[in-house]
């Protein structure tokens, strides 16, 4: 298995900064060498299949329009 992390941080809630939250985010090659998205919070991983994997970059991509993350500061 191979993967390629893109994104690893502790979040803490805003809201409740009592529990932080290990998260990563990344390609993983694990399930039929195919190219996937992994998502891994606080050691409980899931690997997305394709569709799910394009869904979840699609809403991703356009809340960070909608919340002017495109735009420079």
């Amino acid at each position: 298995m191979t993967t390629t992390q893109y994104f690893d941080r502790v979040i803490v809630d805003v809201t409740d900064r009592s529990e932080p939250m290990e998260v990563e985010l990344g390609r993983s090659s694990y399930w039929g060498d195919e190219n996937l998205i992994y998502l891994t919070v606080n050691d409980q991983s899931l690997i997305m299949d394709d569709a799910t994997g394009r869904a979840l970059y699609e809403a991703m991509m356009k809340l960070g329009s909608y919340l002017g993350y495109d735009q420079g500061r």
